[in-house]
C-alpha cells in the first residue's frame, strides 16, 4: 500500500504530469485500493472542486486515453488539504491522513515537492517535527537543486537532516528517456561499441539539446538563472556521464552512480586561463523559427517587464575534457540554446577516419544517438558508389539507422510515469545521488565566476539558427 503525498498538488507540474502518470500507473495495476494520493496545497478547496479540477486537466493532457471509467476508480483515491507551508498549523490534518485507524503502519510514504525550491527546508522540517518522516517514507525532489554550490549544500543539509540518503530521490527527468536509458544498453552490451568506445578510436563527441521556444512565461526566473544553470547543470551532464562513465560493477543504483561521479571528478576546469577557449555564451536575436517571425531575447523581457536586467545566457556551449585513460584528448562538445532551428536532443559520436587511405577520404564513422524528437541509433558508413559512376573508387555515405519500431505501435509511458514507477520500486538508479550534485555545482560554478570575472564577452545569435561555434 503507498500513500503518495504531492505538496503542490495542485500547481502546474502536478496537474500536467504528476496526476496523468499516476492515472496511468493506476490503471495498469488495475488495483487502485492500493494506492491513496493526497494533493497539498496552500488554498481551500472542497472535494467537489478539486475533483473537478483534476478532471479537467486530465482530459486536456490525457487525450483519448482518459475515459469515465478509469476515471471514476481514479477519483476514489484522490484526496485534498490545504496547508500554508511556511506556519506551524495545519500539519495535523497529513498527520491524521498518514496515521489513520485503517491505513497506520501498513503504507509506505512517498512525498513529493513540487512546489519552489525556498519551500524545501520549512517543508521538511515541519514533516520532521511533526514525526512524518519514518523509515518507510521516501522522498522525491523536483529539479532545481540550488542555483550553484552553496545552495545546494543547504537543501542537502536539510534533506539529510530528515531522510537518509536511500530514502532520497532527486528527479532529472531526462534519465528517465527511453534513448538515454538506451544508452548504457548500446555501450555494455554490445562487444562492437564497448571495443572501440575510447580515445584511440573516437575523435570527438557532440551533445546537443536544443529548443525552439524561448523563455516564455518563464523570462524572470530565466534572466536570473541562464541556460548554464537551467540545461547544462544537470540534463546535459547527466548525457555526458553516461556516454562515458566507465563499466559499472553491477546495474545497482549506487555502482551505476558511483562510475557517474567518477566523470565529474576527471572533467578539467573551465576557469578563467581557458574560459574565452572553452565557452561560449550568446542571447538569440529577432528571427524565424517555423516559417513565423519571433523578437529578440531583450524584445521577449521588455514584454514581462522593464526592470529585467537582460543578463541571462539563452545559449551556452562548452569544450571539456576528461582527464582519465580512456577519454583524455577527446574533446566533448555540450551545446544547448532557446529559438534553435529544431527541437532535438542527440548525441553524435564521431570515429577516427581509416588509417589507410586507399580510398583518399577522410571521412570518421558516425554514430547518432537521438533522444528527441525521435528515440532512435544511427551509423554513418562510407560504401561503393552504385550505378552510374564510372570511377570505380567512388564511395559515398550510408545511414542506417535502428530503432525499437514495434515500440511505437504501443503506448510509451511518459517520463514522469516511469520515475514514480521506480520510486514505487525503490530504485534509485535513475536519480541523482548527493555528491554527484555536489561535484557538478562545484564545476559549473567555476565557470560562472570565470565569465563574471573576466567579463566574458556575451554573442548573439539569429533565431532559428544552429547558435555559435567555437572557431576551429
Amino acid at each position: 500500500m503507498y500513500d503518495i503525498v504531492i505538496f503542490g498538488g495542485t500547481g502546474d507540474l502536478s496537474l500536467r504530469k504528476l496526476l496523468p502518470s499516476l492515472y496511468h500507473l493506476v490503471k495498469k495495476s488495475k488495483v487502485p485500493e492500493e494506492y491513496r494520493i493526497l494533493c497539498i496545497s496552500r488554498a481551500p478547496l472542497d472535494r467537489v472542486d478539486f475533483l473537478l479540477r483534476v478532471k479537467e486537466k486530465l482530459e486536456c493532457f490525457l487525450g483519448d486515453d482518459f475515459n469515465y471509467t478509469d476515471w471514476k476508480r481514479f477519483k476514489t483515491i484522490l484526496s485534498y488539504i490545504d496547508i500554508e507551508f511556511l506556519e506551524n498549523e495545519g500539519w495535523d490534518k497529513l498527520n491524521n491522513f498518514i496515521y489513520s485507524e485503517d491505513h497506520r503502519g501498513k503504507q509506505n510514504i512517498i512525498y513529493y515537492l513540487s512546489v519552489a525550491p525556498a519551500l524545501f527546508t520549512p517543508i521538511c522540517r515541519q514533516l520532521k517535527k511533526n514525526n512524518l518522516t519514518p523509515k518507510n517514507s521516501r522522498m522525491i525532489v523536483e529539479k532545481p537543486f540550488g542555483e550553484n554550490f552553496k545552495s545546494a549544500y543547504k537543501i542537502n543539509s536539510v534533506l539529510s537532516d530528515c531522510f537518509s540518503e536511500k530514502q532520497i530521490y532527486r528527479i532529472d527527468h531526462y534519465l528517465a528517456k527511453e534513448a538515454v536509458q538506451n544508452i548504457l544498453h548500446l555501450r555494455f552490451s554490445n562487444h562492437l561499441i564497448e571495443t572501440v568506445w575510447n580515445n584511440q578510436h573516437i575523435d570527438q563527441v557532440e551533445i546537443m539539446v536544443s529548443e525552439q521556444i524561448g523563455v516564455e512565461g518563464r523570462a524572470e526566473f530565466f534572466d536570473h538563472i541562464g541556460t548554464l544553470r537551467d540545461m547544462m547543470q544537470n540534463h546535459l551532464m547527466q548525457l555526458l556521464t553516461y556516454i562515458t562513465m566507465e563499466v559499472p560493477k553491477s546495474l545497482s543504483a549506487d555502482h551505476i552512480r558511483d562510475r557517474k561521479i567518477e566523470v565529474i571528478k576527471a572533467l578539467e576546469p573551465i576557469n578563467r586561463d581557458n574560459i574565452s577557449s572553452h565557452s561560449i555564451r550568446a542571447q538569440y536575436l529577432a528571427g524565424e523559427v517555423n516559417g513565423k517571425p519571433v523578437p529578440s531575447y531583450k524584445e521577449d523581457l521588455k514584454s514581462v517587464c522593464d526592470n529585467i536586467k537582460g543578463t541571462g545566457e539563452t545559449f551556452v556551449a562548452l569544450k571539456i575534457n576528461i582527464d582519465n585513460s580512456r577519454w583524455r584528448g577527446v574533446p566533448f562538445i555540450l551545446k544547448t540554446g532557446k529559438r534553435m532551428e529544431k527541437r532535438l536532443a542527440e548525441i553524435r559520436v564521431k570515429f577516427n577516419p581509416p588509417s589507410n587511405n586507399l580510398y583518399g577520404t577522410d571521412f570518421g564513422n558516425l554514430l547518432v544517438i537521438e533522444i528527441q524528437p525521435k528515440h532512435t541509433v544511427s551509423i554513418q558508413m562510407m560504401m561503393k558508389q552504385l550505378f552510374g559512376v564510372d570511377e570505380a573508387l567512388a564511395t559515398h555515405t550510408n545511414q542506417m539507422e535502428i530503432g525499437n519500431n514495434e515500440a511505437f505501435l504501443y503506448r510509451i509511458a511518459g517520463d514522469y510515469e516511469k520515475l514514480l514507477s521506480e520510486v514505487i520500486n525503490g530504485n534509485q538508479a535513475f536519480f541523482v545521488r548527493d555528491d554527484e550534485i555536489m561535484a557538478s555545482w562545484k564545476w559549473i560554478d567555476a565557470i560562472r565566476n570565470a565569465w563574471t570575472t573576466t567579463d566574458q564577452e556575451m554573442k548573439t545569435y539569429i533565431s532559428g539558427s544552429n547558435g555559435p561555434n567555437f572557431d576551429k
